[in-house]
Parts: structure tokens; C-alpha cells; sequence
């Protein structure tokens, strides 16, 4: 049995738990309407207007100009969420951090000191909300799936448990968009064949959708009929990316930029005990034309090989001559590190245990405690403190 637990607009109720004056108002974290950037966060109340993260900050102003914009602080998001796992940590020793503000805990073993799975639960939204003053929802199922699409129809501030005979009872009447893996463009397809909830996708014939879906249909099954996920079977790409302050054509700034992203990316990666078999370099010129490119590696999580390809690509792109507004990186194709020390891979084994003992490091006193000599232009053009460099893209500097 698990619990998805997730913090409620987190950014934003952090806000509101340090600022009190800042509750029941319409609060958009994530930059200035008059500057460049997005919604990293917003308060329901915000919500209302259709603001949603991933939203221009512009677009948001828009809709709602009477909301209050604050460009937010990591620093304080990280503690929250450090207390947060420490709360969490206290009713199991089974938890699954799956970002700043949401974890899976497996509750096996736990009745005798928590009670009921529901009883663990509310005693858990009590603590957070006494300890932290944030809201959060959870959602108690057998299956972190289930557990999750819980969690997100508990919200906001509730908690919904789903048992294992009501699991096709609870998932009929939701829209089909709830199941992993269902985006914009699958739910499209599902829709032109007359199919909007889960309900309907269950009575259509399979050799129908299956024509329609391939083989993924096959992985939605699995998972309406009780199977679950790991991490690297439902996390496709780990991407950094940031929209500049202003476009610039400074090579040291953009090369120092790249190589920032790509360690925090690869940092990232080995969190998670993994490495990537394809990178992604992503850049946006001043003229808005975006130009992504890709390339096949070896398994790696090193952000000296990753960096050493990616720089390659990226300065091909460079050859344009153009001004640049946004660059980015994502790593994807991965697989569990699981390699064996190999005499015909010294130089990955080597930087394997430098990155290491440097993310040692920077777990305990902050990721910019350390910093590549190639990064110091760095400090000339954004703020930092121990736990980065804020970044224009807030979202992107965790």
C-alpha cells in the first residue's frame, strides 16, 4: 500500500506560510510580468483566471493583473521541502522523494504504530500543516499509480484512499488524461475515436485502440489492471534549461551557462543511480526560432563527457551568428547504472568517483560550495548562494 503525498502550489503556500498577508489572494510565483519568464506556481485563487504553471509571466499579468507576482526564493523552498522529508521520514522508512514537494511512501509495517493506512495519513497532513503551514493532499492506493491519480483528485487539501476492489469503479468516470503517459497528443487521438474517460477506453474493443496507441496501449492496461512503475520506466528526460535575462552573443557566458545546466542535469542522473544514452541540446535565438539537437552516447552520467559531446553540438549551433535567448539540455534513453569496474573504461571510472565524492560535497554544504573554474563568469551575471545560481527560469534552479 502506498501514499502519494504532494504539497499544495508549494512555491506559493511557502510564500503564504512566511507572509500570512499573502493567504486566500491570487499569488503567482515565477518572475515580474514585466520580465521574461514563467509561472513556476499559483495559488488556486489565481487558478480561477487559468493561469497554470509552465504560463508566460506576461500572459499570466493578462489574465489576472490584480495578482500579486513575486519572483520566489529556492533557498527557502529547499528547507521547506528538507523539513517536509524529515516529517515524512518519521512514518516509514520507505520514502520515495520524487521531487521538491511530492513522495511515495510504501506504509508496509506500519499499522502497529500509525494505524490504518487512512489514520497514517490524516496524522501526517496534521503535522505538515502544524510544523510547515502548508496544505497537502494525498492519495492512498496499492499501486503508486493509483496512489497518484488519488492525489491529484483529492486536490486541493484532501485525501481520497482506494481500495482494490474500487479501483475500476474509481478510474471509469475520470477523464482519460489522468493514466500515465496520456498527453495533449494521445488524448487527441483517444478523442477522435469518441473516447474520453477511462470508462469509455475500457469498453472500446482493444484491437482498436491498440491500432491507435501501439504498444502503449499495452503499458495502460498494465497499469489500469494494478501494475505499477519504476522511476526509469516513466521519467523520459531530465532537462535544464533557462531563458537568458537578455540575449547575448557572450560565448563565455552561454558556454558557462551550458556547462552549469549539464551539471546539475547529470547530478540529477546519478540521484537517481542512472545514466542517459541520448543528449539534447537546446537553444533560442533572439528571433524566437528554437533549434534542438540531439546525439547518441554511452551510457554516461559524467557531466565531463555529457558537457564534453554536448559543447560540440552547441557550438555548431553557435555558427548562426544570432543573439541567444534560451539554452538548455536534456538527457534521455536511460538505464540503471549497474557497471562494473572495466580496464577498458578507466577515464568513466575515474570521473565517476570524482563526481562522487563532489556530489558528497555539495549534499552537504550546497551544490555551489564547489564550482568549475569554467563557471566563474557565472557570478558576474546572477545571484547565487550555497544552493545555486538563480537562474531567469526560476524552476530551473533547484
Amino acid at each position: 500500500m502506498y501514499l502519494c503525498i504532494d504539497l499544495d502550489a508549494f512555491f506559493v503556500s511557502v510564500e503564504q506560510a512566511l507572509n500570512p498577508s499573502l493567504a486566500a489572494k491570487p499569488v503567482i510565483v515565477g518572475g515580474l510580468p514585466q520580465e521574461r519568464g514563467v509561472v513556476a506556481s499559483a495559488s488556486y485563487e489565481a487558478r480561477k483566471f487559468g493561469i497554470h504553471s509552465g504560463m508566460p509571466t506576461s500572459l499570466a499579468y493578462r489574465l489576472c493583473p490584480q495578482a500579486i507576482f513575486l519572483k520566489g526564493n529556492f533557498r527557502h523552498y529547499r528547507l521547506y521541502s528538507k523539513r517536509f522529508h524529515q516529517i515524512i521520514s518519521s512514518y516509514s522508512p520507505s520514502v520515495d522523494m520524487v521531487s521538491i514537494d511530492e513522495a511515495y511512501i510504501n506504509v508496509a509495517g506500519t499499522r502497529r504504530l500509525f494505524g490504518t493506512p487512512t489514520e497514517m495519513a490524516s496524522r501526517m497532513k496534521n503535522d505538515i500543516k502544524k510544523t510547515l503551514n502548508i496544505p497537502s493532499s494525498i492519495g492512498i492506493a496499492r499501486t503508486k499509480v493509483f496512489s497518484k491519480i488519488a492525489c491529484e483528485q483529492s486536490k486541493p487539501g484532501g485525501m481520497l484512499a482506494v481500495s482494490r476492489e474500487n479501483e475500476i469503479a474509481f478510474l471509469a468516470p475520470l477523464s482519460v488524461n489522468v493514466l500515465p503517459g496520456i498527453g495533449p497528443k494521445t488524448a487527441g487521438i483517444l478523442k477522435n475515436l469518441n473516447i474520453n474517460t477511462v470508462e469509455e477506453l475500457l469498453k472500446t474493443p482493444d484491437w482498436i485502440v491498440e491500432t491507435a496507441l501501439g504498444n502503449h496501449y499495452k503499458i495502460l492496461k498494465f497499469f489500469i489492471q494494478g501494475g505499477d512503475y519504476r522511476s526509469v520506466d516513466t521519467m523520459k528526460s531530465i532537462s535544464r534549461d533557462t531563458t537568458l535575462h537578455e540575449d547575448t552573443i557572450n560565448r563565455e557566458l552561454i558556454y558557462a551557462l551550458f556547462y552549469y545546466l549539464t551539471e546539475r542535469a547529470c547530478s540529477t542522473l546519478r540521484k537517481r543511480k542512472l545514466t542517459a544514452k541520448k543528449l539534447t541540446v537546446k537553444v533560442r535565438f533572439s528571433d524566437f526560432k528554437t533549434v534542438s539537437k540531439g546525439a547518441k552516447m554511452p551510457g554516461a552520467s559524467a557531466q565531463q563527457i555529457v558537457y564534453e559531446l554536448g559543447i560540440r553540438i552547441l557550438q555548431d549551433m553557435l555558427k548562426e551568428k544570432k543573439r541567444i535567448r534560451l539554452v538548455g539540455i536534456a538527457l534521455s534513453g536511460f538505464e540503471y547504472d549497474g557497471l562494473q569496474f572495466s580496464m577498458f573504461r578507466m577515464k568513466e571510472e575515474r570521473l565517476n568517483r570524482l563526481n562522487g565524492a563532489l556530489d558528497r560535497v555539495r549534499d552537504k554544504f550546497g551544490f555551489n560550495s564547489l564550482f568549475a573554474a569554467n563557471t566563474t563568469v557565472l557570478k558576474r551575471n546572477f545571484e547565487d548562494n550555497n544552493y545555486g545560481y538563480t537562474l531567469h527560469t526560476p524552476s530551473l534552479s533547484q
